[in-house]
Parts: C-alpha cells; sequence; structure tokens
C-alpha cells in the first residue's frame, strides 16, 4: 500500500516481452503492478492479487482449495481457450501455481496486439509477465512474512426447512391430485440444514514464508521457503503447498555475467467427499442417522436420487489421496561485447510429477427390512475398489537474445532486438483401477495399489501420451527521439508441430507510435499538464490452443454394437481430418491517451482497443468415409471492442497521504462468423454461440407471465400444453404458433458489458489503510440447480412465492414437477450477475523505528486483512463468480464451490 508519486512512475521500468522499457516510452497497453500494492492482501494463489486492479482484466474466482481463478483479457477471443500465458523471469508457462506470493516483484499484463505479437502463437489471450524480487547490491535482508485467519462461508443459499418443505410437497401432492405424504407417520419430522453438516463454519487458512537475500557488486544470492496450508469450505476438504526458491547470479567481470534459478513446489490435496447439490437438494425432512446410528436413507421419493449428503460424505472422507512435484529452472549466460552490444542465452525447464489413489469402501445406507417393498437400503456397495493415476509433464525452452542499444547524439535513443526461442513439451498419463471381488480390499492407504488384488476381470487400465514443439525467431526495435516521438515495431516468425506442412509457419507482425506532446517547445510556458502522449498500436498475433494432433485421425473407441446376444467393440472416426487447417489469427488496434496534470497529483489514462480473431477452428458437420462425421474447419470471427478508463490521484501533506485510483472497462464481444454458412451455430447445454452475439449465450424461451386461469389458457398459443400455474412464454418469431424450437432466442450473456474496480489508500505516520473495491455488470448467471425435475428436491426459497391460485404470482409457476413445460430452457432459471463487493481492507502499522532497532530488526509491520468483506448482488448462489470449463459454457450455476470471505491477521519483518 506504499504511496508514489505519479511523476516517478513515468520512470518506472516496466517488463515487456523479452526485454524492459521505461513507461514513458511504452506505445502499448500495459498495467504493471508492483508487489507494494498488494503484499499485505492475503492470496492463495497471485492471480487473486489482480482481481479490480486493472482495467480490462477480469478475474473470476473459484474458493475450491489450491485452484487458480480464470482470467480473462479485454473479453473472450475465441472459442478454443480464453486464458493468457505467463512469462515468470523468462519462463513460459500455463500458470503460476508453483510461485509463492510474496516472492513476486512485479506483474505485468500486456493487453494490446503490438506488444503481443512478439510472442506470435502464444499471445492469442494475453501475457501476464511476473518478475521475482531480486537482492539490492549492498545490503543483505532477512524478511519473514507469515499470516493466519478463517475463511467463511456468508451467504448460503436459502432453500426451505423442515416445515417450509413438508407444506410445499404436500401442497405439490395435491396439484397431482394426489394423497398427502404422511410425514409424521414415516418419521420425516425433522429440520435438517445439509449445508450446515457438510459446510465448515470456519476454515483455516495460514502462510509462512521466509526470504534470505544478499547481493555484492560481483554476486547476488537469494533463498525463500514457504508454507501455505487452506482448508476447504467444505469438510475434509485441504490443500497444501511448500515452495523453495533460490537464485544466485555471478558477475565474472564487467562484460560476463552468470546464473541459476531454481523453483521447486511440492502439493498435496484432500478433495472434498461432500456434495455441494446434494446438500441443496436433500429433503430437510429426515435426520442423517437413526437411533442406532446407522445412516438415515431417506423418504421415498428422493432417496435413491440424491442419498444422504452427510453419509456419502463421511464414508469417503480420507478415500483420495493426491499429491504432486514440480521443478522449474533456468540458467543463463550474459556476455556485453563491443560496448554497445548484449548476448543473453537462457536454458529453462519445466517438470511436473503427479500421483493419485483412491478407494472405494464398503458401505449400506439405510435400515433393511424383511419386506423388500420397504427395504430403505437405498445406497450400497458391496464390493471395494481402488483407483490409480500417475502422470508426468516435461518442457524445455531457450531463448538466445542479442541486443544492441545506443543513444546518438544525445537525441535517438534506439534499442534493436534479434531473438530465437525453442520450446517443447510432452506429457503422458498412466490410469488403472481393481475391484476386491475375492477378498475385500482393506480400508488402509498402505493398500490402495493395482497390485492388490490379481482379479483379471475387473483390471481395467488407460494411458495416454502427447507432445508439441515450437521454434521462432524475431525483431524489435524502440526508437524514441529526443523523448518526444515514439516508434516500436517487431516481427515474430513461428513454426509449430500442431499444424501440417501446409500451414506450419507465418509471421506476426506490429508496430507502435507515440507523441509526448508535453515535450513540444508550446507546452513549456504552462504549469497544469505535466505530461501528455498520445499513442496508438496495430498487431497481429495467433492462437494454437487446439490440441496437438488434429490433423491426423482419431478413431473413438467407446462404442460398441450387438450382435444376438454378443457385444462387440467398435470404433469410428472421431473427425475427418482435414490437413490444410491453420492457427487463428488475431489483429488488433489500440489507441490511447496518458495525461499526468495538476502537479502530477493526478494520472489519465484512456485506451480504446478493437481486436478480432480470425480463421477461429470449429468443428463442422462432414461427409465422412462411413456416414456424416466432423471436420476442423477455420471458419469463425470473434470480435472484442471498448474502452478503458484508468485514473489516479495522489498526495501527501506532512505525515498524512493518500491515493485513490479507480479503473472502467467496457467490453463489446460478438460472434461475427461461426462454421461456413450463417446458420451454424455452437450448443452446449443451454449457451449457444451464433453470429451476432456473444460467445456462449444464454439461448432459451421468454418469460411472459403466469396462466391465472383456464380461460388464459384457452385463448392462448399454449392451450395444448398449458394448465393455470404455469409459465407463458413468449411467441417470439410472432407467427401465432407455439413452437418450443422457433420461439427461443438469445436471452443473455455470461460476458459483462462492465467492469470495475477502486482502491484508496491512507497513510498517517504509521499507520496504514487500504480498500480495494470492484464489480461487473451486464452479464447473467443461468441457475442451473433449480432447473432439474428428476426426482422431488428441496425448494430453494424462491419457490415460496409459488402460484397457487389466480393472482397470487405472475412469476413462480405453480409446484408440480411433472409439468415440463415450466422447466423448459427459458429466462425464468437467468439470473443477473451484476455485483458490486468490498474486496478488501487492510489495517496495517509499522512499529515505530527505534523501537524495531532495538530489536535489531529493519522494519515491521502487523496487519489485518478482510477480504471479499461484502459483496451486493441479486444473484441467489454463494458467489456471483461463475466460471465455467470452457467459452461455451460459461457462466452456469450447477452449485458452485463458494467463494470465501476470509479474515486474516499477520506480520511482516525485515531484519
Amino acid at each position: 500500500m506504499a504511496l508514489q508519486s505519479a511523476s516517478s512512475e513515468l520512470d518506472q521500468v516496466v517488463v515487456i516481452g523479452y526485454g524492459t522499457q521505461q513507461k514513458r516510452d511504452v506505445t502499448g497497453s500495459i498495467v504493471s503492478l508492483k508487489a507494494e500494492e498488494f503484499e499485505d492482501v492475503p492470496v492463495p494463489n497471485p492471480l487473486n492479487a489482480l482481481q479490480g486492479k486493472a482495467a480490462g482484466v477480469l478475474i473470476t474466482n473459484n474458493g475450491s482449495p489450491g485452484s487458480a481463478p480464470s482470467i480473462r483479457i479485454r473479453g473472450v477471443g475465441s472459442i478454443n481457450g480464453v486464458s493468457p500465458i505467463f512469462v515468470v523471469d523468462g519462463i513460459i508457462t500455463n500458470n503460476i501455481d508453483f510461485i509463492n506470493p510474496n516472492d513476486i516483484a512485479s506483474m505485468e499484463i500486456l493487453k494490446d496486439a503490438s506488444s503481443l505479437a512478439i510472442f506470435g502463437l502464444q499471445g492469442a489471450n494475453g501475457v501476464v509477465i511476473v518478475t521475482t524480487k531480486r537482492a539490492r547490491t549492498g545490503e543483505t535482508n532477512i524478511n519473514v512474512n507469515s499470516y493466519a485467519g478463517v475463511q467463511r462461508v456468508d451467504n448460503k443459499i436459502e432453500v426451505a426447512n423442515g416445515p417450509q418443505f413438508r407444506q410445499l410437497y404436500n401442497e405439490q401432492l395435491n396439484n397431482l391430485g394426489q394423497s398427502p405424504f404422511d410425514f409424521d407417520f414415516n418419521g420425516y419430522t425433522a429440520d435438517t440444514d445439509w449445508q450446515d453438516l457438510i459446510l465448515r463454519e470456519n476454515a483455516f487458512i495460514n502462510n509462512n514464508s521466509v526470504s534470505i537475500t544478499s547481493a555484492t557488486e560481483r554476486n547476488s544470492a537469494s533463498l525463500s521457503l514457504s508454507y501455505f496450508n487452506q482448508e476447504g469450505l467444505v469438510k475434509y476438504d485441504s490443500y497444501k503447498r511448500y515452495t523453495a526458491h533460490l537464485r544466485d547470479e555471478f558477475t565474472i567481470n564487467k562484460n560476463i555475467k552468470v546464473g541459476a534459478d531454481i523453483n521447486l513446489f511440492r502439493w498435496d490435496r484432500t478433495p472434498a467427499t461432500g456434495s455441494i447439490t446434494g446438500a441443496l437438494w436433500a429433503a430437510p425432512v429426515y435426520t442423517p442417522t437413526h437411533s442406532s446410528g446407522v445412516y438415515n436413507s431417506g423418504p421415498l421419493f428422493q432417496r435413491t436420487q440424491v442419498g444422504n449428503p452427510l453419509a456419502f460424505m463421511e464414508i469417503n472422507k480420507g478415500t483420495n489421496i493426491s499429491n504432486g512435484y514440480r521443478l522449474v529452472a533456468s540458467a543463463f549466460g550474459e556476455v556485453k561485447f563491443l560496448k554497445n552490444f548484449t548476448l543473453r542465452s537462457t536454458f529453462y525447464t519445466d517438470l511436473g510429477f503427479n500421483q493419485s489413489r483412491s478407494y472405494s469402501p464398503l458401505y449400506v445406507i439405510g435400515v433393511p427390512n424383511p419386506d423388500p417393498s420397504l427395504d430403505q437400503r437405498a445406497q450400497r456397495n458391496e464390493v471395494t475398489s481402488v483407483s490409480q493415476s500417475k502422470d508426468t509433464y516435461t518442457a524445455w525452452q531457450q531463448d538466445h537474445l542479442l541486443t544492441y542499444s545506443r543513444t546518438f547524439n544525445e537525441k535517438h535513443d534506439v534499442t534493436l532486438l534479434l531473438g530465437a526461442t525453442l520450446q517443447y513439451s510432452g506429457s503422458d498419463f498412466l490410469n488403472g483401477s481393481v475391484q476386491g471381488i475375492t477378498a475385500n480390499i482393506p480400508n488402509n492407504p498402505d493398500f490402495w495399489y493395482l497390485g492388490i488384488s490379481n482379479d483379471r476381470e475387473t483390471q481395467r487400465n488407460g494411458g495416454r501420451a502427447e507432445e508439441s514443439a515450437l521454434a521462432a525467431t524475431f525483431a524489435r526495435i524502440n526508437y524514441s527521439f529526443a523523448g518526444r516521438y515514439l516508434l516500436n515495431a517487431s516481427l515474430r516468425r513461428d513454426g509449430t508441430s500442431r499444424f501440417g506442412p501446409v500451414n506450419q509457419y507465418d509471421l506476426f507482425p506490429s508496430i507502435g507510435a507515440g507523441w509526448v506532446i508535453s515535450e513540444e517547445s508550446f507546452m513549456q510556458n504552462q504549469s497544469i499538464v505535466n505530461f501528455l502522449k498520445l499513442k496508438a498500436s496495430w498487431g497481429q498475433q495467433g492462437n494454437q490452443q487446439v490440441g496437438n494432433y488434429v490433423i491426423y485421425p482419431r478413431l473413438n473407441t467407446g462404442i460398441s454394437a450387438v450382435f444376438g446376444d454378443r457385444i462387440f467393440p467398435a470404433a469410428q472416426p472421431e473427425y475427418v481430418p482435414n490437413p490444410g487447417i491453420r492457427w487463428e489469427k488475431i489483429e488488433g488496434f489500440d489507441a490511447g491517451v496518458e495525461i499526468f496534470t495538476l502537479n502530477n497529483k493526478l494520472n489519465l489514462e484512456i485506451d480504446y482497443y478493437n481486436r478480432k480473431t480470425r480463421d477461429i477452428l470449429t468443428l463442422v458437420p462432414r461427409q465422412a468415409t462411413v456416414g456424416v462425421g466432423t471436420s476442423y474447419v477455420n471458419a469463425g470471427t470473434v470480435l472484442n471492442r471498448g474502452f478503458e478508463f484508468t485514473g489516479t490521484w495522489s498526495e501527501k501533506k506532512g505525515d498524512f497521504g493518500y491515493s485513490i485510483s479507480a479503473n472502467f472497462t467496457t467490453i463489446h464481444n460478438e460472434v461475427l462468423a461461426i462454421g461456413e454458412n450463417n446458420g451454424f451455430e455452437l450448443f452446449d447445454g443451454n449457451s449457444r454461440t451464433s453470429v451476432g452475439n456473444p460467445i456462449g449465450s444464454f439461448y432459451g424461451l421468454v418469460h411472459d407471465g403466469i396462466f391465472q386461469n383456464a380461460d388464459e389458457v384457452a385463448n392462448s398459443l399454449q392451450a395444448a400444453t398449458a394448465k393455470p400455474g404455469d409459465i407463458r412464454y413468449k411467441d417470439v418469431d410472432n407467427d401465432g404458433v407455439f413452437n418450443q424450437a422457433k420461439d427461443r432466442t438469445f436471452i443473455g450473456s455470461p460476458t459483462p458489458d462492465f467492469t470495475y474496480g477502486a482502491s484508496l489508500n491512507f497513510n498517517y505516520k504509521g499507520f496504514e489503510l487500504g480498500i480495494d473495491l470492484q464489480g461487473v455488470a451486464g452479464n447473467y448467471i443461468y441457475n442451473s440447480r433449480i432447473a432439474q425435475n428428476f426426482a422431488i428436491l428441496n425448494y430453494e426459497a424462491r419457490r415460496l412465492g409459488r402460484w397457487t391460485g389466480p393472482g397470487t404470482s405472475n412469476f413462480e409457476p405453480i409446484l408440480d414437477n411433472t409439468r415440463v413445460q415450466n422447466f423448459l430452457p427459458s429466462d425464468y432459471f437467468l439470473e443477473k450477475g451484476d455485483y458490486f463487493r468490498i474486496r478488501n481492507l487492510t489495517v496495517g502499522y509499522n512499529l515505530p523505528s527505534g523501537f524495531v532497532q532495538k530489536l535489531r530488526m529493519k522494519n515491521a509491520k502487523v496487519y489485518v486483512n478482510a477480504q471479499n468483506l461484502k459483496t451486493f448482488t441479486d444473484a441467489t448462489g454463494y458467489s456471483p463468480e461463475v466460471g465455467g470449463p470452457t467459452p461455451l459454457s460459461f457462466g452456469v450455476d450447477n452449485g458452485t464451490y463458494p467463494v470465501p470471505s476470509i479474515f486474516t491477521g499477520g506480520i511482516n519483518i525485515n531484519f
């Protein structure tokens, strides 16, 4: 939370692709966040610290322990992945889970096409550059940073309690013309809160980090160790992370430098066995166990479909063991020669090993009964089994950079870069399972291996492997004339193994220009504007995130054929290979203005971006050798455009200093083309991607009220299917006929129209106060939790306002899960995803210098922090942050893992 003057910000050095540059000379759109801006904010993952801090960057958190949030930069550009790449001290990787957040010195987010073009095929979705801390020359420092706290679910999902469920269910039976269920006779008179039983009230979180840095004129070394422990909000769910980071750089003489960097990472994961959806759906009218201690199987109307959430959580606790190791290392040599040249070669490796073992124990849920029709043993497992998996990941990379830097006549500053990079990645996976048929496998982790049973009838195994390679050469020029006129241009040539020889290489150019107007002579006799720069840039990148072997024929063997009484395994082509496909190409244009004014107290930056992704790879129907199949073709175009606004006001008066910053982003996401004709669409559940709409938009009918009586039904277009109390749907195509297919339309998008954030920081003597605010607007969430009718499920609170007769409700339909019409995909299941959140509240105190010196410390700070303190939203889930596995299925809430409020206290000491 350190305050910094706006003028010094211009002199900062920011990290760009394969180099650095002063911020005042940047012509693209790059956000730079220093460690001081988030070091007192305890975050499980470094990406959590970015939320709300940068314009154009949308972070969607996942509360599951050890999970990384999703990050989208300037919208969704493709259906084939949205995540940026990460560059950690030069090594390119797809995640930064292995980094201790306390080791980070800065994070740069590259957003515009000209800044990203130097990354070629890997820069399609943006780049996050992470630079870790280095020792300062002449200093030895020991840092201890530790915090501990609790995580809580502040807003449980409101569902019916025991009395309410009994009332609603009997009302539903009455609507079906059936007799009421005698809860008293059957003993279902409890009032059980299943969410309370599977969720922790206070989940522990703790991080301890120690680092030692020391530097002389010739040698710089650092070592850091950390231990992170996070309990999940669901009971028995936990994650532990151990990291070690060692770096050493040695200057042999004024022209030669060498160094090495090693990151070691170990994780242990115990996944949740409690089901969130099970806790939401289970009827609250029965107790978890009978008086005898036997697990209760629940009422007949749902026992086989839902089951006892607590029973499954307790039975399966501790039956899954997962852990992994990762080594990320590099070594470099740097030579300066002929005064202005620098040659640097770096070799990297990234090695990972993960393994898991799981066990399926014996269990019986319910009380046996001699009468089979009354047997309450709803679920049972009479045969034990184990499964085991191992996977490895291997990557290496080498970069060779030649830099020429010189200033001519004190006005012309030129930096030329020539480079080459080679990258390889490979992985393999093995898994298997076996059942204990002849003798049950003990419930002991020492026996959870495939060799515990030799029963060949039940042995199952599988495996896969894949690899890819990339090679590129690139060049860049940065030119500045008198600090007034700026030019940056780059060109990269990429080759990849993911495509065939027809389209294996391509060029990715970029150019950016800037005009520092405040350096002109006509701006020298005024004191209002301290710095003013206009900038514009253009560039191209590629996207190869489509798998490693899409140009080769692949078979789907997961099918079979039946002839007589015999089953024969079969196979068919997974798709028709298309050797002519190529990577997606992204072309972007940016323009912006930066201004510092009022004695550098106010900093404003406005950017316009326009980015098109062409040749999106799409699976479309194709005539196959046998039957009709699908094939990959380059046949899609997506547009993302919008404005970004960032402003900061900072001021210091005596012992008091403060800063206020805010950012605001507009996002227009639109599919301009998909497939090979305008009628082609991509489906994923109730999400649809088609021309003229955002990627993954929700598609369904439009709710138009509730039928209040028989006359309304008879005079409607739904007379053949509807009854009083049902949802009335709009005749969207105005053809005078209700048709479930034709009357569906686009009803909302999971991509917000606006994102925003703000930070307020105050310093007074040794006290510090920081507040971060963040939110989104314009997106929707599809509530899949309440869209299920496969059984009698508990009712969410909204159903208390159901239709019970004319005039009682014009939105909530009647209670009747057999009326399929009310479960059709529609905006009845949509919720606004808008939210405003108090993201962080931090109060810190720097102990007096005299006191810490007596303790032989350099400085010491104590702080308390609250994350996700309060969220204002109309969404009914645990959190309005709802992600998804792919861009085509984003924003669907089916019981998403809660994002917690986190309350911690910590210390940060330097010796």
